[in-house]
C-alpha cells in the first residue's frame, strides 16, 4: 500500500522528470565566434553569418541554420556611395528616372580595421556577439566639367558595427556610421547602394538572382528566399540627437544581372556624422533538430518516467 509520504514523493520526482524534458529541448548552445583571414563567422541555432571586408566591398554572407537540405546561401554587399537628384521630389532613388551626380564611390576592399570580439555572457553561454570594420581613406571624386560643385576630395570615415545575440538569434543589426561626406546639393538625396545575390550553401560569393525577392508596401522590408533585410525608417545624426528621413527602393544592378540591388536613399544631413541600422535575417525561427546527446538525455527522461508509472501501478496492485 502507498503511503500519503511516498505518493507525494513519487508525484514530486513525476514532475521533476517531466519538467526536465523540455529544458533539456530548449536549451542553447549559444553563440559560436571567430576571425581568420578577415572574416568573421558566427553562429547561432538559427543562423550563420560570415562578415568580411578583405579584398572585397563590406559582404554579409548568411544562411539558416535549421536547413539541411541544404538550403540556400544569401550575399549582400555593401558597393556603392553616391549623390543623385530627386527628380519627382518624393524621397526615393528611382533608378533610370534620378540622376546621378558624378561617378559612385565605391567602398574600399582593403584597410579594414578590425576591432575584436565584446561578448555578453550567461554562465558559459555566449549570449551576445558585437564588433566593426572601420575605415578612413581620402577619397577624390573624379574631375568632371559638368558638376562644377563637386569637392575636390572628401575624409571620409566609414564604420560598420554589426550586432548578433540570442534574443533574436535569427537576424543580425548591422550599424553603418559615415563621417566626411562633401554633398554638392543640399536639395539632393544621398544613396548607399547594396547588391543582393543568393548561391548554392558553402560558395563563398552569390551566383544568382535572389528568389523571389520583393519589397512589402510600407517600403522598409525586403524579402527574398528564406532571408530578410529590414530597413529603419530614419537615421540619426548629432549622437542620435536629430533624425533624417530614409526611404528604400530596390532595382536590377546595373553591370551584373546576377543580383538585385537595394537603395537606400537619405535626406540632406550636412557635416554631421550619418548613423543607420539595417537587419539582416532568415524567416526560420525553429530550433534546432535534437542531436544525438540532447535526444539520448531526453529519451532517458521519459523512460525514467515510465518506469516510476509502472512501479506506482505495481505498488498499488
Amino acid at each position: 500500500m502507498i503511503t500519503t509520504r511516498k505518493a507525494m514523493i513519487i508525484t514530486l520526482a513525476l514532475a521533476a522528470l517531466l519538467a526536465s524534458v523540455p529544458f533539456v529541448a530548449a536549451q542553447s548552445s549559444g553563440i559560436e565566434y571567430q576571425h581568420a583571414n578577415g572574416v568573421v563567422s558566427l553562429t547561432t541555432d538559427t543562423i550563420g553569418v560570415k562578415v568580411s571586408a578583405y579584398n572585397q566591398v563590406p559582404h554579409f554572407h548568411f544562411w539558416d541554420e535549421n536547413d539541411t537540405t541544404p538550403g540556400a546561401d544569401y550575399h549582400v554587399l555593401f558597393s556603392n556611395i553616391f549623390e543623385a537628384n530627386d527628380t519627382n521630389d518624393n524621397g526615393v532613388y528611382d533608378a533610370g528616372v534620378d540622376h546621378r551626380y558624378g561617378d559612385p564611390y565605391t567602398l574600399p576592399a582593403t584597410d579594414w580595421d578590425f576591432s575584436g570580439f565584446i561578448t555578453e555572457q550567461d554562465g558559459d553561454v555566449i549570449t551576445a556577439v558585437h564588433f566593426n570594420f572601420t575605415n578612413s581613406e581620402t577619397y577624390a571624386p573624379p574631375v568632371t566639367t559638368v558638376l562644377a560643385d563637386m569637392p575636390i576630395s572628401m575624409n571620409l570615415e566609414i564604420e560598420i558595427r554589426v550586432h548578433i545575440n540570442l534574443t533574436n538569434s535569427n537576424q543580425m543589426k548591422f550599424d553603418f556610421s559615415l563621417e566626411g561626406w562633401e554633398w554638392m546639393y543640399e536639395d539632393s538625396l544621398l544613396v548607399f547602394q547594396f547588391t543582393v545575390a543568393e548561391s548554392e550553401h558553402g560558395q563563398n560569393a552569390g551566383t544568382s538572382e535572389p528568389a523571389d525577392f520583393n519589397q512589402d508596401s510600407e517600403g522598409y522590408r525586403f524579402e527574398f528566399g528564406d532571408a530578410y533585410m529590414e530597413c529603419a525608417k530614419y537615421a540619426f545624426t548629432g549622437n542620435g540627437t536629430h533624425q533624417v528621413q530614409m526611404k528604400a527602393s530596390h532595382g536590377n544592378t546595373e553591370q551584373n544581372q546576377e543580383s538585385k540591388s537595394v537603395y537606400l536613399a537619405f535626406e540632406y544631413f550636412g557635416n554631421e556624422t550619418l548613423d543607420y541600422d539595417p537587419t539582416l535575417g532568415v524567416l526560420s525561427t525553429a530550433a534546432n533538430p535534437l542531436d544525438i546527446t540532447t535526444m539520448l538525455l531526453v529519451g532517458g527522461s521519459a523512460a525514467a518516467v515510465i518506469v516510476v508509472a509502472a512501479l506506482i501501478v505495481k505498488m498499488r496492485g
